[in-house]
């Protein structure tokens, strides 16, 4: 029972990661195509949100919300830029991926939690 419980969790937490990253993939690919400030601005609060930019490993997640806020100003629509603003999203996706592959074996292998009766 508690076997079937970790597993239904760790699918769970698996399926929606991957609907981070792909949230985070095509905020992404908008934001580079984007031809109104207004929605460039719409999508730096998407981005945001759904980031850490305050916490200091997360740097690329930092300089690409500060990258996609940019671009509410057309002098920044420049394709080094859009370039970047694509580098960094990549690296924050992969590390994200390499991240949840690296969970999913330990979870694999580690043991089942220990289920407590109360008194």
């Amino acid at each position: 029972m508690v076997s079937a419980r970790w597993r239904i969790a760790e699918a769970n937490i698996i399926q929606e990661r991957a609907k981070w990253r792909e949230a985070i993939r095509a905020i992404v690919i908008e934001a580079v195509n984007v031809k109104s400030t207004e929605r460039a601005g719409e999508l730096w609060a998407s981005l945001a949100l759904r980031l850490n930019p305050n916490d200091d490993p997360d740097k690329d997640d930092r300089e690409l919300v500060e990258l996609v806020a940019s671009l509410a100003d057309e002098a920044n629509w420049l394709p080094a830029v859009r370039a970047r603003i694509v580098a960094l999203a990549a690296n924050v996706l992969k590390h994200d991926w390499e991240r949840a592959k690296w969970e999913a074996r330990i979870m694999l292998w580690a043991e089942e939690p220990i289920q407590r009766r109360l008194p």
